[in-house]
């Protein structure tokens, strides 16, 4: 499958104040967070927005077009 066109950047965005964190240039991005599979197929992901909630930070990507794309949950391990 071949690849789309990109945009050409990706905003980064706390999800708790809304503010974007860093724009970054595609091509400093891993090919495999560039885009999103999709059941219409490959997608640009050109915004991703984290939000830490207690020892889980949730981060979900959107498309060119606002649509959600796909998410992701981290866990902090506990303190020993």
């Amino acid at each position: 499958m071949s690849e789309p066109k990109h945009p050409g950047s990706i905003q980064y965005i706390d999800g708790k104040t809304q503010q974007v964190t860093q724009t970054v240039n595609v091509s400093e991005v891993p090919a495999n967070l560039r885009f999103a599979e999709t059941p219409e197929g490959l997608v640009p992901v050109v915004k991703v927005v984290a939000h830490q909630e207690g020892n889980q930070r949730i981060i979900r990507e959107y498309g060119p077009e606002g649509q959600f794309l796909r998410s992701t949950v981290q866990v902090r391990p506990p303190s020993r």
